[in-house]
């Protein structure tokens, strides 16, 4: 009988994991995000994504799919799935690090408890979560380093040199969170990498580390194998560190430094260790480890290497100073040397970088591959050379642990207080500008993103942390904590999908002249939006309700809207889950088959008459029911066209963006569209808010209403907002909401418009546009990646960004001729 292996997360750097399951001929069931569908699927027997981005979405999915498949063996990948897969394995009594080995890798505080406790060595530390108390304890330690106790890629991670750089620090962190604070060890950093079963190290791999050392520590070079001079004490410090945590089974990642007479622990993990130190141990070794992993997983002989190993390194670039990035420059010529394996690249032109504070600030990566340590070493120096980060002049961007040349973010003297739900860094510093009140609702999936920010988080009057900010519950907490602090609010702003209704719970609960409960809801549920919108005599598509679990399956008769129609999530966006049907026995088929979009919690339905025309989008910027401004851009083909069969991985061929309508151009279809908004704003009671609303214009000229978000436009559209009024779109919303005034547009063109590039199918991107290439053409305004050499790109819904690029030009046919030309010229490449 086949064995059934689990893989709770895999993405990009656990692909191994899902080659070596199927080349072990296993029955693999993979639980990831709705993104690595396209790469993954087809490899493996079930895919399914969980609800969520939060540890207890992982756990009730992995929960889920553990009673349906009953696997043998249950693996995971990242730091977010370590306890849902040893949950499912304690419960399936399989193989595994053991769950309180699980916890104790997810809680620093818990790991220096348990080396005390066995009396290992280790920094000496204490756990606080009182500005004064961690004061007291450094007198006389000083320097110090600072942790979250949760975290990784040395977010939040902080040496300090004194007691004001402490209290400063601890004052951007989260009051009344705790942290630990530990004394700063001067010596080498190194991690291991070993393979455990039933608590014995069956092996050992040392790997040598360069980091930028205090304040922060963020890792510059990997090198492995390293062989320590003094092997034999460094195998037994690691074994004792093992048995102390109370590891079980499979592979662990320990990191820890070493001052000549023992190992001093940093934290460890079980799970794959990050910066592609697993790739780098199969290529020194000649080993597939992930196909270790797995044999530990199942209870089976374990492979290991045999020979002697080659080095392999890592090298991590970042970019020479704050600032926004002009070109990366020389990755070609450094591909080709005979020592590197492959160059990655993360940050591009046009991006700004805050500085190097943590591993997400690094741009390039490099992986090398050679017979010794010196020969990777010179190899290193050599691409390190190679490879030129450039910024743009004059331009900077502030430091997450503000240098004392650095600026902090621009704050205004006084304006109204504001809650923002949901986090969105360009907004967060708008508003910011605008307002020295303002208060963050973040959810337990942005801490990370959030975290390397600590500048603008540090500004806000008050961060609360909350699960989901859909919940009900928690969000009515953030009310009542608001309400007996005596704080009163004037605006709560919202500009996600999935965290409009948590929005509206807060807005009506601090606010009782704020829209009904029902008004609010109307912006989220497709359903009591399009009923509210007919109530007020506009137009719109034929449509009904499809209750979630509803089948049909019985003879039931099916909703009388016509065919051809769409199905899509009554809670949905973008085209993520949206199917056109041709036929009530389709619309039967998708009831079975339609898999739930990531980020949804809600399974209903809507079903609608396909409406043929020309679609448009509607973005504008209300004041007390007056628009600031108002903008009528065109799809060169509708949304619906870039959505591909359900059977194939080609790249629908439609052109993918859309274009402003100047408004000299086209009056009258912008008196309409003003009357019509004007009519739906006041069935949905939408007063003061930024709106996305999208119609189809029918052949013969009607305008049919399809949508509305109170939110900016996703994708290309806010770049292409921001060109066509000549400055932010951000800072134009955040002056407009809480000021009721805006600037006046001053494009740089007459037509402005946008493109979304992808490749011709899904595949692995292993080419796009360059810089130096984009920035030759005249009329590209501004470009922003999405995705890099490296990543994968997939075609199960529009929404899977790729290249982003601003286009201008004085008359429409030289704004045709650009489009031809960019398109043309700016290739992305996949295999």
């Amino acid at each position: 009988m086949t064995d059934t292996l689990l893989l709770v997360g895999a993405g990009i750097m656990g692909r191994g994991y899902v080659d070596a399951a199927h080349d072990l001929g296993l029955r693999t069931v993979l639980l990831d995000d709705e993104a690595w569908r396209e790469h993954h699927e087809s490899r493996v027997a079930h895919f399914a994504t969980p609800s969520g981005g939060t540890e207890t979405d992982w756990l009730q999915g992995a929960l889920s799919l553990a009673d349906r498949h009953r696997p043998q063996g249950v693996v995971p990948f990242a730091e977010q799935h370590v306890l849902a897969a040893a949950r499912v394995q304690e419960r399936l009594g399989l193989p595994g690090p053991s769950l309180a080995a699980a916890e104790a890798s997810r809680n620093k505080a818990v790991q220096r408890a348990l080396f005390a406790h066995a009396g290992l060595p280790q920094p000496e530390h204490t756990v606080v979560d009182d500005a004064d108390r961690a004061a007291e304890w450094s007198r006389g330690r000083y320097p110090v380093v600072v942790k979250p106790l949760r975290g990784m890629g040395s977010v939040g991670v902080h040496c300090v040199a004194d007691e004001d750089e402490l209290r400063a620090d601890l004052d951007r962190r989260d009051v009344g969170g705790l942290v630990l604070i530990e004394e700063y060890l001067d010596a080498p950093e190194y991690s291991w990498e070993g393979l455990v079963r039933d608590g014995e190290v069956i092996f050992g791999n040392h790997t040598r580390k360069v980091t930028t050392g205090p304040p922060e520590f963020v890792e510059l070079q990997h090198q492995l194998p390293y062989v320590p001079a003094d092997r034999d004490r460094a195998d037994a410090q690691t074994a004792a560190l093992v048995a102390a945590a109370g590891i079980r089974t499979g592979i662990v990642h320990l990191e820890y430094r070493d001052d000549g007479s023992a190992l001093r622990p940093m934290e460890f993990a079980v799970r794959t260790p990050g910066d592609h130190i697993m790739e780098l141990m199969c290529r020194a070794y000649g080993h597939d480890f992930f196909r270790s992993v797995i044999e530990l997983s199942l209870g089976r002989a374990v492979s290991l290497p045999a020979g002697r190993p080659r080095t392999a390194g890592v090298l991590f670039l970042p970019a020479p100073s704050p600032g926004r990035i002009a070109s990366v420059d020389g990755t070609g010529e450094a591909a080709k040397r005979p020592e590197v394996v492959r160059v990655g690249q993360k940050k591009h032109a046009g991006d700004l970088v805050a500085g190097l504070h943590s591993s997400g600030d690094r741009v390039a990566h490099v992986l090398l591959l050679a017979d010794g340590p010196a020969e990777v070493d010179a190899a290193a120096d050599l691409v390190r050379g190679q490879i030129r980060i450039r910024m743009e002049p004059g331009t900077a961007a502030p430091a997450p642990h503000p240098a004392p040349e650095a600026e902090p973010p621009a704050l205004a003297e006084d304006g109204p207080t504001v809650v923002l739900c949901k986090w969105r860094p360009d907004m967060v510093r708008a508003l910011l500008a605008a307002t020295p009140h303002l208060h963050l609702v973040l959810d337990e999936a942005e801490a990370d993103r959030a975290a390397a920010s600590p500048e603008l988080l540090g500004a806000a009057r008050a961060v609360y942390r909350v699960g989901s900010t859909d919940s009900v519950e928690e969000m009515t907490g953030v009310a009542v904590d608001l309400t007996v602090r005596g704080v009163r609010v004037d605006q709560v702003l919202c500009f996600s999908e999935d965290g409009q209704l948590g929005a509206a719970q807060l807005r009506g609960l601090l606010d009782r002249t704020a829209a009904s409960a029902a008004m609010q809801a109307a912006v989220r549920d497709k359903r009591l939006m399009k009923h509210l919108v007919a109530g007020a005599g506009v137009p719109v598509t034929p449509w009904a309700s499809l209750p979630v679990g509803v089948t049909f399956a019985d003879g039931d008769p099916l909703p009388d809207v016509g065919f051809p129609a769409v199905v899509k999530p009554a809670f949905g966006f973008g085209t993520m889950s949206t199917v056109r049907v041709e036929s009530a026995r389709e619309i039967a088929a998708v009831l079975r088959d339609l898999p739930k979009p990531e980020r949804l919690s809600s399974g209903h339905l809507v079903v609608e008459r396909f409406v043929h025309g020309r679609e448009l989008h509607i973005d504008a910027l209300w004041s007390a029911g007056k628009p600031l401004f108002l903008t009528v851009s065109a799809y060169y083909a509708p949304r619906l066209d870039h959505v591909p069969a359900r059977d194939e991985h080609e790249t629908p061929r439609s052109r993918d963006g859309s274009y402003i309508l100047p408004r000299e151009d086209h009056p009258e279809l912008y008196e309409r569209l003003l009357g019509m908004h004007t009519s739906v704003n006041e069935a949905l009671g939408i007063e003061t808010a930024v709106t996305h609303m999208e119609v189809f214009e029918t052949p013969s000229g009607d305008l049919v209403f399809s949508e509305i978000a109170t939110r900016i436009g996703g994708g290309w559209v806010p770049d292409m907002l921001s060109a066509g009024l000549g400055h932010s779109v951000y800072d134009t919303v955040a002056t407009g909401l809480l000021y009721g005034r805006t600037a006046d547009a001053t494009p740089p063109r007459r037509h402005i418009g946008a493109l979304h590039l992808r490749p011709p199918r899904a595949g692995t991107i292993t080419a796009m546009p360059t810089d130096r290439q984009m920035r030759a053409v005249d009329g590209v305004l501004g470009w922003r990646r999405s995705k890099s050499t490296g990543d994968t790109f997939g075609v199960s819904h529009a929404m899977d960004w790729c290249l982003l690029v601003v286009l201008g030009a004085d008359t429409a046919e030289e704004f045709e001729a650009l489009l031809d030309r960019v398109e043309s010229e700016f290739v992305i490449e996949v295999e």
